[in-house]
């Protein structure tokens, strides 16, 4: 799975200037960087959502994908049927049940979803990705509504689904202990550009570009 020249412009301003960028299947990537260094950009245009200056899209090598933004939508609907929205595969409310419990909000499984709280709603929206059967999940701040609790057991169930299904699992996050938790690689952006991307303890521990460094000892209080 890979991608090649992949750019986006809003006027004057580079958002993306990905010369190449590859991904081995079953890894889970998380892609750091500060505000505004093309995260969310790079991770829209992955997913379609937004048209690349030349309508240029990643190769996904076939492999079906899923996206979770990271402001989900919750439909006028009862929250089991908005996870249930999409579901593949065999007794998918079983597993829609399973997974709600799991992140407890079983109990909201016939309230209306738009009325949920953001953390809920993540959850829910969570729980509806699972139950894609995607071989590529494209996860924005998947975590970011939640408390600490929740986190973790949403990274938990996160990484049950890499290795169920031999998912590749490309996460934005803020969380630099996040990605050293979850992520098998990071990559490492800034102004749009991909500046580092290696094994998780290897850039962690020794990254080689000086912004990678700088940035990492910025959050340092964080690993």
């Amino acid at each position: 799975m890979k991608i090649t020249n992949m750019k986006k412009t809003y006027g004057t301003k580079v958002a993306l200037d990905i010369d190449e960028l590859e991904f081995e299947d079953g890894k889970i990537y998380a892609i750091v960087g500060a505000n505004g260094s093309g995260k969310s950009t790079l991770i829209r245009a992955m997913a379609g959502t937004i048209k690349t200056d030349d309508g240029r899209k990643a190769d996904f090598g076939g492999k079906t994908h899923c996206y979770m933004p990271q402001k989900n939508h919750a439909f006028k609907m009862s929250t089991e049927k908005n996870v249930l929205l999409g579901a593949k595969g065999e007794d998918a409310k079983g597993k829609a049940s399973a997974l709600m419990k799991e992140l407890k909000i079983d109990s909201l499984a016939k309230a209306k979803a738009h009325r949920l709280s953001g953390g809920e709603t993540a959850k829910m929206a969570l729980c509806r990705t699972m139950l894609s059967g995607a071989q590529v999940l494209l996860l924005d701040e998947p975590t970011a509504a939640m408390d600490v609790e929740s986190t973790l057991l949403a990274e938990d169930i996160i990484r049950r689904y890499n290795k169920d299904n031999g998912a590749t699992i490309i996460l934005i996050t803020h969380s630099l202990s996040q990605a050293k938790r979850l992520a098998d690689e990071i990559i490492f952006m800034k102004d749009g550009k991909i500046l580092e991307k290696g094994e998780t303890g290897k850039i962690l521990s020794n990254p080689e570009k000086a912004e990678t460094k700088e940035f990492l000892e910025f959050f340092s209080s964080e690993i």
